[in-house]
């Protein structure tokens, strides 16, 4: 388990907004305290989460997942055990060893169901029992037979036939996006943005850009209009599903989905439209959407946190327009001055929060104006409590301490300038946001800045380079080495850099005369090191995992260059990156000291070459006990089918460990490899994990999102 004083900031490792302002009305802190506050407050309503929504008995539902998710993603960005433990025992209380859901039964196929373990994701990744993974496939299995209407998309549930409700999008779609993410399932993404497309088909009323609440395919409901089979209003919190789930599946879905620009397209007009509806004064939304001023209307909660977590995200996302994160910033001020009230046991309540509305049923909910306001409100209700926590979130990981903008709308304009002005040894997280452009500039963190975040709008339009190279003459009477050529330094512990490209372009436009190009991206000299989406461009040399004993992560990152161009000393961790050679030579010449257990692991990443590059080695020894693994890779033709090389090292034959397990394509054709490398066993690779390679003594484990918040007490 990982240490209480250790902080999670997973959310934060999703971008910062493009659009950010130089200044905030309020501070990242405030909105962490929003968080907390209604978090523990919720707690010490409800001893026990599933007791969330007033529930007298156990019942496996979509409500208390929504809380659960909410306590999660609060749990990242706090590190407060109580937040896991809450989650977990809910957890443990309905999912036995084996992996049965209490109280949950597929034959209903009642897609609420679905919502109630989206958790379980993030609750697996913290404590990785079997069981919750076979109650994930449980719920999973539950769409593969779930009845649907023509078109496509899941009944609500059985006992409404035909029918397609606003609310159930959000209930199925993230769940089922998530687990194509997860679990290797991409042939179903096309299914996932079906779900929303064809409830904006039937749902959305071309007058007010809205979407009704549900639509019966087979118009036999009374409540159906006889022509479109829609029902007869807007119900404010069935649009704020919709929203939520639109933002969330965006996670998920591939970036060059077929259907990605059409769920944004949707998510700007349903915002566009409702901004016509809301009340100015409050700047919350009513019961019924689109009558704020008829009589008996009320304002309602749990409808407007949803629009505020949506638009936050959305915005910061980079779906929405900048406007949408100053309007989310308003509406939370809002319900926190008309929806929030102190109690006297010191704890707070969210109030205006409609019980329950829906369609059809017994007794029979007729869908009316009159119907939707004699629906009672009421306070602390878990679909505004999820909600809230997730909108506070939102908004405190767009409001960083320090921005920097080259067009001088920051409060630096260059990175290194920013860097200066933290305080030496802070003992919290600094989080610097980069807006685009391309910063040219050496850039130095010092150990001193110690944990600092630093994170971009977009790999590709946010770029720090140089172009320094070993051989290059230096002021000081001599020439720059290979260490000194570097862009980027790196030197604290706890550094988490995101979203960000890193290039040396040294020789890329000219070769240099007579060398070879030795010219580093980035010297990493850092412990508990995180690179999340980050670009590495160079030639020869690009990246130098310095430090020795250092543990560094790299997730879903792109590094190319020509010879050895990943190189050095520490224990890294390449996960789900894309490593590309320029250049027929070696990827890695690892340096790994004689007593350290781990190198280089490559896990799950995608090795790519230039059409002419065809003569690749996987890696070489820069020192004799180098220690480098590729384990569940896709390796190119461009890889030599001898595999390594021994850089004319004999004792590396020896002392080396170059191993490879389970690796595809058709590079990775073992046949042909040295003899002196490993073809690693189910159990070499299992010792051979990221949580080996990384957990140390401190339980480090970036693999889940953990960044630490604060240091570490020796």
């Amino acid at each position: 388990m990982i240490m209480k004083k250790s902080l999670l900031i997973l959310c934060l490792l999703g971008g910062m907004l493009q659009v950010m302002a130089k200044k905030t009305d309020h501070s990242h802190d405030y909105y962490m305290e929003w968080a907390e506050r209604i978090a523990n407050s919720e707690m010490q309503h409800n001893e026990h989460l599933w007791m969330a929504d007033f529930r007298k008995k156990p019942k496996w539902d979509y409500t208390q997942g929504l809380v659960a998710k909410s306590m999660l993603e609060l749990y990242k960005n706090t590190a407060n055990q109580r937040y896991l433990d809450y989650v977990a025992d809910f957890a443990d209380f309905f999912i036995d060893s084996t992996g049965t859901i209490m109280t949950y039964k597929k034959s209903d196929y009642n897609i609420d169901r679905i919502n109630g373990g989206v958790f379980l994701f993030d609750l697996y990744h913290f404590i990785p029992k079997p069981q919750y993974k076979t109650a994930l496939d449980t719920l999973r299995s539950q769409l593969d037979t779930h009845p649907r209407v023509k078109a496509g998309a899941f009944w609500h549930k059985k006992v409404y036939p035909h029918q397609v409700w606003l609310d159930g999008i959000y209930m199925g779609s993230p769940f089922y996006a998530r687990y194509c993410h997860e679990f290797n399932q991409p042939q179903y993404y096309d299914d996932v943005a079906l779900q929303i497309i064809v409830a904006d088909t039937y749902t959305r009323d071309p007058k007010t850009g809205l979407n009704y609440h549900g639509w019966d395919e087979s118009k036999q409901q009374a409540w159906a209009d006889k022509e479109t089979g829609c029902s007869p209003n807007f119900w404010s919190r069935s649009i704020g599903w919709y929203c939520m789930a639109i933002v969330d599946v965006l996670d998920y879905l591939p970036a060059d989905h077929k259907d990605r620009q059409q769920l944004i397209d949707i998510l700007n007009r349903v915002c566009k439209s409702l901004l016509k509806y809301q009340d100015k004064k409050t700047k919350m939304w009513y019961q019924v959407t689109n009558m704020p001023k008829r009589e008996g209307n009320y304002l309602e909660s749990t409808g407007t946190t949803m629009y505020c977590y949506a638009m936050a995200k959305g915005a910061r996302k980079g779906y929405l327009p900048e406007k949408y994160l100053l309007e989310a910033r308003e509406i939370f001020d809002g319900l926190c001055e008309y929806s929030t009230q102190e109690n006297p046991d010191g704890t707070t309540s969210i109030t205006r929060a409609c019980a329950v509305a829906g369609l059809g049923g017994k007794p029979y909910r007729s869908g009316t104006y009159e119907y939707y306001i004699s629906e009672p409100a009421r306070n602390d209700d878990p679909k505004v409590i999820g909600p809230f926590i997730l909108a506070a979130l939102e908004l405190a990981h767009a409001t960083p301490h320090i921005v920097v903008a080259k067009d001088g709308s920051g409060d630096y304009k260059t990175l290194q300038a920013a860097i200066n002005a933290v305080p030496d040894y802070r003992k919290s997280r600094t989080i610097i946001y980069v807006k685009p452009g391309v910063y040219k500039e050496k850039v130095v963190i010092p150990a001193s800045k110690q944990l600092l975040s630093i994170i971009g709008n977009n790999p590709e339009n946010t770029i720090i380079t140089y172009d320094n190279y070993a051989g290059k003459e230096s002021p000081f009477n001599g020439t720059l080495g290979t260490s000194g050529s570097a862009t980027l330094y790196a030197y604290p512990d706890d550094l988490y850099m995101e979203n960000l490209t890193i290039a040396n372009t040294a020789g890329m436009d000219q070769p240099i005369k007579g060398k070879g190009t030795q010219a580093v991206a980035a010297h990493v000299s850092a412990d508990r090191v995180m690179f999340v989406n980050c670009r590495f461009i160079g030639n020869q040399d690009t990246l130098f995992t310095y430090r020795p004993h250092s543990r560094q992560y790299y997730k879903n990152c792109y590094i190319e260059g020509t010879t050895d161009f990943i190189f050095g000393w520490a224990a890294a961790v390449f996960d789900q990156c894309i490593i590309h050679s320029k250049k027929d030579s070696y990827i890695t010449a690892a340096s790994t000291n004689e007593d350290a257990a781990y190198g280089y692991l490559f896990y799950q990443c995608q090795l790519t070459a230039d059409s002419l590059t065809t003569k690749v080695y996987l890696g070489r020894p820069w020192r004799p006990y180098a220690k480098t693994v590729f384990m569940e890779c896709e390796m190119g033709s461009h890889i030599r089918p001898e595999g390594w090389h021994n850089w004319n090292k004999p004792l590396a034959e020896e002392v080396s460990y170059y191993g490879e397990c389970k690796n595809f394509g058709p590079g990775a054709d073992l046949s042909q490899r040295v003899p002196w490398s490993k073809k690693m066993t189910e159990e070499e690779a299992k010792a051979y994990s990221l949580e080996n390679i990384l957990a140390g003594e401190d339980g480090w484990a970036p693999q889940t999102g953990i960044i630490r918040y604060e240091p570490i007490k020796q």
